[in-house]
């Protein structure tokens, strides 16, 4: 970058439970290491809108893609079904969606954010008994924890949890492409540089654990 120091304010969005979970963790050091770039976490809304100036660079799945964005595909994000121990223990859990009769599951309630994965999570699960929606997957963790019943999780999250088990690994899973992208007028800029290579790299090395 001709020798510029990377510096101003980069705003990032990216959803909550990636942000919380996964690059928190990773941020003290690229923050140490570029100590004139002021990051943004932006969560809410989500995704969002480049085009609006809400935000530099994006991390999402890929949707309709109508603002003109460029970027690259960094890894994919497997989302699948848990259940806690005590849930589990005594009792089959489901291997396909023909089982669910008699489990209580807990669905997604803000179907727009989530509207793919709450129509998978609606569809396989739907002979069994949905006993809560949650807006939040915070909140859909903390009720499979408490072993209220079996809820669709990012395998990333609920694998660092030691009380909860995998319900069917080998079928009951979706996976999703993680993109990143940005304004192309901003792509160049040695902040935002910085930041859209320093998640890419984030991603690169963690591919297994977010693919799940």
């Amino acid at each position: 970058a001709g020798g510029r120091k990377a510096r101003g304010t980069v705003k990032l969005s990216i959803g909550a439970t990636l942000a919380s979970h996964w690059l928190m963790p990773r941020l003290h050091a690229f923050l140490g290491a570029h100590d004139h770039i002021r990051l943004e976490i932006i969560t809410h809304p989500f995704p969002a809108s480049v085009r609006r100036r809400e935000a530099d660079v994006v991390l999402r799945p890929l949707d309709s893609g109508e603002e003109n964005l460029v970027g690259r595909k960094i890894g994919r994000l497997g989302t699948g079904f848990y259940a806690s121990r005590d849930y589990a223990a005594g009792r089959s859990l489901p291997e396909r969606s023909g089982e669910w009769k008699g489990h209580s599951v807990i669905g997604f309630a803000d179907q727009d954010s989530n509207a793919q994965l709450a129509r998978w999570s609606d569809a396989i699960t739907r002979q069994g008994t949905i006993v809560m929606r949650c807006s939040s997957q915070g909140d859909m963790l903390a009720a499979v924890r408490a072993g209220i019943g079996i809820s669709a999780l990012s395998c990333f999250v609920a694998e660092s949890y030691s009380d909860l088990v995998r319900v069917a690994p080998q079928k009951l899973a979706s996976v999703a492409d993680l993109w990143l992208l940005a304004h192309p007028d901003l792509v160049e800029l040695p902040a935002v540089r910085a930041v859209i290579d320093f998640v890419a790299e984030c991603a690169r090395a963690d591919r297994e654990r977010l693919r799940g």
